[in-house]
């Protein structure tokens, strides 16, 4: 939760960027009670009450992680635990300058 206003900052600061943050929530919350959280904290990104399937296909070893991945849905970064904002914010800046410069040679 203490990551939460960083979390919704990159969502607005990174709307108009080929980006998206999906929250993967493990045991701690059932459908109903995680809905109430997202309203209550002003959650502007989409969520998922998970009971653990997603974490063991993962192999999550606990929680918090991190994962940014790619477009290809390969797994670039992941840290374990809060990593901080300058490490996300750098591996999304990379993700993003790769999927950019992608995008201006893709063929039109």
């Amino acid at each position: 939760m203490e990551m939460f206003p960083y979390e919704r900052s990159l969502v607005k600061n990174l709307e108009e960027k080929p980006f998206a943050l999906i929250g993967v929530n493990v045991n701690a919350y059932d459908a109903k009670r995680l809905k109430a959280v997202m309203v209550k904290e002003n959650l502007n990104w989409r969520s998922t009450a998970d009971q653990g399937a997603i974490a063991a296909k993962w192999n999550s070893p606990g929680t918090p992680v991190y994962y940014v991945i790619d477009p290809a849905g390969l797994i670039r970064y992941k840290w374990v635990g809060n990593p901080g904002e300058k490490a996300i914010d750098a591996g999304l800046d990379n993700l993003i300058q790769e999927a950019e410069w992608d995008a201006k040679k893709a063929p039109k």
